[in-house]
């Protein structure tokens, strides 16, 4: 049962009220019935009348509080599935974004994330309102860890020289490097003749050629489009080679002679300015990979072997280290052409990547030295063309650290002299690499990449550190 608090008030009014009526009534025969009979009916009507009608209008206050908290929950559930819509909206696009962005490098991805989140920066704050479906989708465009570390791993120096990352468009990659490759090499050579195996008249020669090459060098990369890359890369090159060489003289009469020799040289001059682009065909995705094509021509604008001073058998010692160069070279001495096309599977948190490049060496006429001292001789050389393959694999070990694992053949034809075949010019060799890459700045990149020769043909080792920065 319901009570009102204010009954008791107009109850004791009503009695009140009747109590002022009794001495009226007293004084005035015949009128005490009527007056009390009517003071207690109107008191009694009172106080029953009043009650029901105010728990009548709580109730109907109540129903109508109850009818606007309907009606707002209502309005509530109809924003959620708007703004539960519009999550689903975005998040579709963002999935879309993010598989473009993978394969246009690491550049796309940061003005993404400034864009998605500038909206929610600015949108006023309101209280007590549900969010509106911008500032609900807002926080979605954060990029996902997979994808900020497969463009991490995109940046590394083994992935960068088989054209693995391509520069977002309007953006200048300045990339600093410095390179050390050293490289070991036995020759023998026999100036005599053999009666039986193991028997020698003449002069046998042993010479080990050790070469240290540093290699700092400037890289320019520009994106013309968000497909489209275009680079420059200009090296510095010093070089030092140490020949030592053994000479054993057999004698008629059986005597022996042996001689050692080690004659050093070196070359400091700029290297073979090389000029490359790079085109990404599709967007990967779905099960397909990443195709990108890469075009470099090197040219010849350094030391060519053939322009540098040799020994001669006019110098000292010239029947022993005739030949031998005074001077290091820092150019192949010839231009060349390298097409090649890269694969890339994200695979997160890594990328597989394999690379197919064909190297064609363009012939010239050049000046040979005379060992005896004459003069030099023209002819038209041309080195061996080649072919190489490279695979791998890269991942991310956090958010800033990556490591990069390849393996790159690679098999050279034979050369030609004078529009003969070289005989014994064709060899292979093979090349293992891993890289690590760590990301000091949003803009800024150190790599450190190190290669070890698998052959005899092989260099032996080289250490690369760049130091890409974007702008």
């Amino acid at each position: 049962m319901n009570l009102d608090p204010t009954r008791p008030r107009r109850v004791a009014a009503a009695l009140f009220a009747a109590g002022l009526a009794l001495p009226a009534a007293a004084a005035q025969p015949g009128a005490g019935t009527n007056a009390g009979t009517n003071a207690g009916t109107n008191a009694g009507a009172t106080a029953d009348n009043t009650p029901a009608e105010s728990n009548g209008a709580a109730l109907e206050r109540l129903r109508a509080s109850v009818a606007r908290a309907e009606a707002r929950l209502r309005h509530t559930r109809h924003e959620l599935d708007r703004a539960r819509a519009e999550l689903g909206r975005q998040g579709a696009l963002l999935d879309e974004a993010m598989r473009r962005l993978r394969a246009a490098g690491p550049g796309p991805t940061s003005a993404a994330q400034n864009q998605a989140a500038a909206p929610a920066a600015d949108a006023p704050a309101t209280d007590g309102a549900p969010p509106s479906p911008e500032q609900t989708a807002a926080p979605i465009t954060e990029t996902k860890p997979p994808e900020r570390r497969e463009a991490r791993v995109l940046q590394t120096s083994p992935l960068q020289s088989v054209g693995g990352v391509l520069t977002p468009r309007g953006t200048l990659v300045i990339d600093p490097s410095l390179e050390y490759d050293y490289s070991a090499d036995d020759q023998l050579s026999l100036n005599g003749f053999t009666i039986l195996p193991g028997i020698t008249f003449g002069q046998l020669l042993l010479a080990r050629v050790r070469q240290s090459m540093v290699t700092p060098a400037l890289t320019l990369r520009y994106g013309l489009t968000d497909r489209l890359e275009l680079s420059a890369r200009v090296p510095f090159v010093y070089a030092y080679q140490e020949t030592v060489t053994q000479s054993i003289l057999q004698q008629s009469g059986g005597g022996t002679t042996v001689g050692v020799l080690a004659p050093s040289a070196h070359g400091a001059s700029i290297g073979d300015i090389q000029f490359g682009a790079s085109y990404q065909f599709n967007a990967g995705g779905g099960g397909v990979p990443i195709v990108v094509g890469n075009l470099i021509y090197k040219t010849a604008t350094g030391t060519s072997p053939f322009s540098v001073p040799v020994y001669t058998t006019a110098d000292p010692n010239g029947g022993i280290i005739s030949g031998i160069q005074k001077k290091v070279p820092t150019g192949t001495g010839f231009a060349a052409l390298e097409p090649s096309i890269t694969l890339l599977y994200p695979t997160a948190p890594g990328i597989l990547f394999a690379n197919l490049l064909y190297i064609h060496n363009f012939g010239r006429t050049v000046d040979v030295q005379d060992p005896g001292g004459g003069p030099a001789v023209a002819a038209d050389a041309k080195p061996g063309d080649a072919v190489a393959a490279t695979f791998g694999i890269g991942f991310a070990l956090n958010d800033e650290t990556t490591f990069t694992l390849s393996y790159q053949q690679e098999h050279v034809f034979g050369a030609t002299f004078n529009h003969v075949a070289v005989k014994g010019s064709a060899y292979d060799f093979g090349t293992f690499n891993f890289g690590i890459g760590y990301q000091i700045s949003k803009s800024t990149t150190i790599n450190l990449g190190v290669g070890i020769g698998a052959g005899p043909n092989a260099p032996v080792a080289k250490v690369l550190v760049d130091i890409p920065i974007r702008f």
